[in-house]
């Protein structure tokens, strides 16, 4: 049975790709472990981040923490083609100072907002650069090859905080009305009794048609939605120090059992280790 949730579990400190997709695609709402950097080149998507979609144009820089949840669907067989980085916040936190702070766009923001902006050709020359060396050395065993990708990476996030220092978000939201209700009466009620029947009632809307609409408009179950957020809020909880039993209760899970057996799923860690190694 196909899972429900996904989870990308980065290992390396840094990993970048250059990717193309000529088909269809329709991807999970998900998280990571790593903070994310996406620029798109080509291609007919709609991007999903938090409560908001994006209709993505060429040029467009993506942003996201480790509890932001998104996906990217890729809407026909046109090709779709885009450049992510993933790096461990921890590695890039130690070289930080009091002028530069490498990690600010990222974390000097509230949740869902600001992730996106429309770079003019100049930035995208020097991101798609900077970004083409990074891969090349990542994959390069020659003398420098374990430094230099550092050394890139830095460039990009000075890069990338000036951008965004200097640019308001002007991507404007096409999430349906149909949802966007929904998806709002999620995040303020998020820790409260989610079942379909009780936001079928809130929001006074037919339970199955509740259902049908949100997974036809995101591709997702409103379930698989609502799990995943969860466990992106009981994600910063933990970090934020409090403990496993806390967490599970402030982020929804009434049930401790099923908590500790859903975070390990999702996250690959139970939440006592995703503390100690967070």
């Amino acid at each position: 049975m196909k899972p429900n949730y996904r989870y990308d579990h980065f290992t390396e400190n840094i990993s970048a790709t250059h990717a193309y997709t000529d088909k269809a695609m329709n991807n999970e709402f998900h998280l990571h472990n790593s903070y994310e950097i996406y620029l798109f080149l080509k291609g007919n998507v709609n991007y999903f981040v938090e409560q908001s979609c994006y209709k993505l144009q060429k040029g467009d820089l993506l942003i996201f923490n480790s509890h932001e949840i998104h996906k990217a669907v890729n809407l026909t067989d046109t090709l779709y083609e885009r450049i992510t980085i993933h790096f461990k916040p921890q590695l890039v936190r130690k070289l930080c100072t009091e002028k530069t702070n490498l990690l600010s766009c990222f974390e000097n923001r509230e949740k869902g907002c600001k992730n996106i902006t429309l770079l003019n050709k100049s930035d995208v020359n020097y991101l798609l650069t900077a970004s083409t060396d990074l891969i090349e050395t990542l994959k390069s065993n020659e003398f420098g090859s374990d430094l230099l990708p550092l050394s890139y990476l830095i460039q990009i996030l000075v890069k990338i905080n000036e951008i965004y220092s200097k640019n308001e978000q002007t991507n404007t939201s096409i999430v349906s009305p149909k949802i966007g209700p929904t998806l709002n009466y999620i995040e303020a009620h998020l820790t409260d009794d989610l079942s379909l029947d009780t936001i079928s009632k809130d929001l006074n809307i037919d339970k199955y048609y509740l259902s049908h609409i949100f997974k036809q408009d995101t591709g997702s179950t409103l379930y698989q939605y609502i799990l995943v957020k969860r466990i992106a809020l009981a994600k910063q909880l933990l970090l934020d120090g409090l403990s496993v039993t806390e967490a599970c209760h402030m982020a929804g899970f009434n049930d401790y059992s099923n908590f500790i057996r859903t975070f390990k799923k999702i996250t690959g860690l139970s939440p006592r280790n995703f503390s100690k190694n967070g």
